[in-house]
């Protein structure tokens, strides 16, 4: 049953992230909309939960979409909504299990991997909300200076 749970997560996230890179490789991303847009209380939030101090420890799949050395701000803008995406379609998809308590009846074992994948991908979303603004006032200065 663990085996099976812990699959389902690597290979649900493998599948999500293939499924929006395809999708979404060549399209915009609208970044004012809604969805995309920070609430007005986010800043305040990351400054309470201190992500400037963590968020580089976490690992990345794929470091090199996220060099700033190797891509321009707009392909990483690109790159950091498209993780969003990815991380906020896998966070329910990571619940999913916890319908096998009623069968399987081992409810700590999905509880334990639904909730803590759950966070762990929040932890990401987070992390490209934080980074998002930066990115666009670097642009915006940019701008005014051509």
């Amino acid at each position: 049953v663990t085996l099976l749970t812990v699959t389902y997560h690597f290979v649900m996230r493998v599948v999500v992230g293939q499924a929006v890179t395809v999708r979404y490789r060549h399209r915009k991303f609208d970044l004012d909309s809604p969805g995309f847009r920070l609430h007005k209380l986010e800043p305040r939030l990351y400054e309470i939960l201190q992500v400037r101090k963590w968020k580089g420890r976490l690992i990345t799949a794929r470091p090199e979409q996220f060099d700033v050395r190797h891509l321009s701000a707009e392909a990483l803008l690109h790159n950091m909504a498209q993780a969003e995406l990815v991380h906020r379609i896998i966070m329910p998809l990571s619940l999913v299990p916890l319908l096998l308590i009623i069968p399987y009846g081992t409810a700590p074992v999905f509880v334990i991997t639904s909730i803590a994948a759950c966070l762990i991908d929040l932890a990401f979303v987070i992390i490209q909300r934080y980074n998002r603004p930066r990115v666009m006032g670097y642009l915006r200065r940019r701008a005014a200076i051509k």
